[in-house]
């Protein structure tokens, strides 16, 4: 049987943060701050009581391109659109070598295969008609606390690009209809 860990996203404040939290749904991971400017978000993994908290990366949404960069302590890691025409993202790092793609059509669900170790290492499940709550995020295996960084990095970087994505194409719609 397969290892999985469901943790939820659930947004505060408004949605100028999102927490991170645990399969037990009590246990904050990580506490993300969300920003209209740049970075739009930057992320910590909270505090225990053994160790403090810190901030694990930044991502920043090109307005006018789908590049997006990744800031982390540590070697580098980049997410690169695989082609114009594609909505999936190549993760490369320190021996990574991941793709976040759509899990269906018609949906904002995506799922982050391993092109090196074959297999599937998490899946985003959209809380669509949700307003505090922005989905769950399942990690499969047990990844150390380095690829659990990287797997959330990644996962949060590409949803919130869907989420931009889907704000500009709903604005540059609703600008074609006369008024």
């Amino acid at each position: 049987m397969d290892i999985q860990r469901t943790l939820h996203l659930n947004y505060q404040d408004g949605h100028s943060r999102l927490n991170v939290i645990d399969s037990d749904q009590q246990t904050v991971l990580y506490t993300v701050i969300r920003s209209s400017s740049k970075p739009q978000l930057t992320i910590f993994r909270a505090a225990t009581p053994y160790a403090a908290g810190f901030m694990i990366g930044k991502v920043t949404l090109h307005t006018w391109s789908s590049a997006i960069d990744l800031e982390i302590p540590g070697p580098p890691l980049a997410m690169q659109k695989t082609s114009k025409l594609s909505s999936n993202y190549d993760v490369h790092g320190n021996n990574i070598n991941w793709r976040w793609e759509r899990d269906k059509a018609l949906t904002s669900d995506i799922r982050l295969v391993d092109y090196t170790a074959g297999g599937l290492l998490a899946r985003f499940e959209n809380a669509s008609f949700s307003v505090k709550k922005q989905g769950t995020l399942t990690v499969f295996g047990t990844p150390s606390w380095e690829i659990f960084d990287a797997i959330i990095i990644t996962g949060l970087a590409k949803i919130e690009q869907q989420k931009e994505t889907s704000t500009r194409n709903s604005v540059a719609a609703s600008s074609w209809y006369p008024k």
